[in-house]
């Protein structure tokens, strides 16, 4: 599989999962918060942009792309090699929900890295 060229705001985008992530360490499916501890990676870029209260209950990250434009503005084919071809938003939300990749891999993935999933298993990079 051909690796897609990372852009700039890519590697913001992954930092700020990765910092959301660590305020929140547990993981969130199918929400963006679930409790105190937990969200998902587009729940945990947001949090790593703004200060959030420890119970967001139902909030819902908005304009991110405002910030980060990859997330509209880039397609991504699916690294686990179904057939998807989406908005870099879309797949964050697949990978996360439907894969159930840890934050930490989607942030590797979204900055272009290798998966180092795929790397301890000698699989091909994504």
């Amino acid at each position: 599989m051909v690796q897609e060229p990372v852009r700039h705001d890519e590697n913001e985008l992954a930092e700020a999962i990765r910092f959301g992530a660590r305020r929140r360490p547990d993981q969130a499916f199918g929400e963006y918060y679930h409790g105190p501890r937990a969200s998902c990676a587009l729940g945990a870029a947001f949090e790593g942009l703004y200060r959030l209260p420890e119970e967001v209950g139902q909030l819902h990250p908005k304009r991110l792309d405002r910030l980060f434009d990859c997330l509209e503005g880039t397609i991504r084919s699916c690294p686990e090699g179904c057939k998807k071809r989406v908005i870099l938003a879309a797949m964050i939300i697949h990978l996360n929900d439907d894969h159930h990749w840890d934050r930490e891999r989607i942030a590797v993935w979204v900055a272009g890295n290798v998966d180092p999933a795929a790397s301890r298993e000698g699989a091909p990079p994504a």
